[in-house]
């Protein structure tokens, strides 16, 4: 395959990814991989837009071999990411208010795939996909804009436009035969591919990277912190007037932690409860074992945390 395509959009962009999917020849040579903000909840949208594709559409879980000629949709709540010709999902901090996010998607495709990405912005709101469609162009990518005349939102393809200039600005009838033209160019952009161990292995790996924070927060009302240094003596204040000495500031911090974890065990306990009540209460066996999996997943989370607990 000669190029990667990455697909963003939100408020109307549903029924411009199913049109921009109707279009797709059957033998495309570039996966597809897109994130349309539909909120949090489970729901049906790679059957819905199975409907109206020749190509194969799916949700990945778990991190599985990126192959060319295949759909992936952002699962609800996860962000949808590339990493070492694999896509997986994955469940990060929300990047512009939302997971999935069109920036993480993006992002993680130009890092992976450089010039090789073909970035497609679709109708919505607000300006997610700016910041991912600027890493895609630095890197030497191509960006598509669906013309905001022809998108019942025109925010998204806007906020783009103004950020910077794309090769192509099109109604999304007119994509559909340039993204194919556009894959059909190029060197295959996997020169391995990948196993499905390969991936699991990938997936087991991926960790929340390590964030140095930007400043701390007073462990008695949760404001920011400012370091005073006067010679020898350090103190740390908050913008309220807690003073804190070095010794004083990481005794009071850990309180702070173990407190924010008992608060974390007794949620999840409620939300355990209520999984098993609603468990009990469903007539139709696939949420009775959705409700039962959600309580056990709770029960198995509050095992760690307690062990977490006892080590403070």
């Amino acid at each position: 395959m000669g190029k990667v395509i990455v697909v963003g959009g939100s408020a109307g962009a549903v029924q411009a990814l199913s049109n921009l999917l109707k279009g797709l020849p059957a033998d495309l040579s570039a996966p597809v991989l897109a994130v349309i903000h539909i909120g949090e909840e489970q729901n049906l949208l790679a059957q819905v837009l199975q409907r109206s594709c020749a190509l194969p559409v799916s949700s990945p879980s778990d991190a599985e071999p990126l192959v060319p000629g295949h759909v992936y949709i952002a699962a609800p709540n996860r962000h949808l990411m590339v990493r070492e010709g694999c896509v997986m999902s994955t469940n990060g901090p929300r990047e512009n208010r939302h997971r999935p996010a069109v920036d993480a998607l993006f992002r993680s495709a130009a890092r992976a795939f450089r010039s090789d990405v073909v970035g497609v912005i679709l109708s919505g709101a607000l300006d997610d996909g700016v910041a991912g469609c600027l890493a895609i162009q630095a890197r030497g990518g191509t960006i598509v804009v669906q013309d905001p005349s022809d998108a019942q939102n025109p925010d998204m393809p806007s906020n783009v436009l103004r950020a910077l200039e794309a090769e192509y600005l099109l109604p999304v009838s007119k994509i559909p035969p340039l993204l194919a033209h556009l894959a059909r160019n190029g060197e295959a952009v996997i020169k391995e591919k990948k196993s499905a161990k390969d991936c699991s292995a990938l997936s087991e790996d991926e960790t929340m990277p390590i964030i140095e924070p930007f400043t701390y927060t007073c462990p008695e009302c949760g404001g920011s912190v400012a370091k005073i240094e006067n010679g020898n003596v350090e103190q740390f204040r908050c913008n309220v007037g807690h003073i804190f000495t070095s010794e004083t500031f990481s005794s009071a911090a850990s309180h702070a932690l173990e407190r924010a974890l008992w608060t974390a065990l007794q949620r999840l306990n409620e939300q355990r409860s209520i999984q098993e009540h609603l468990s009990k209460r469903a007539s139709d066996e696939t949420l009775k074992r959705r409700y039962s999996e959600n309580a056990a997943a709770a029960a198995e989370d509050m095992k760690l945390l307690h062990g977490i607990l006892l080590r403070l």
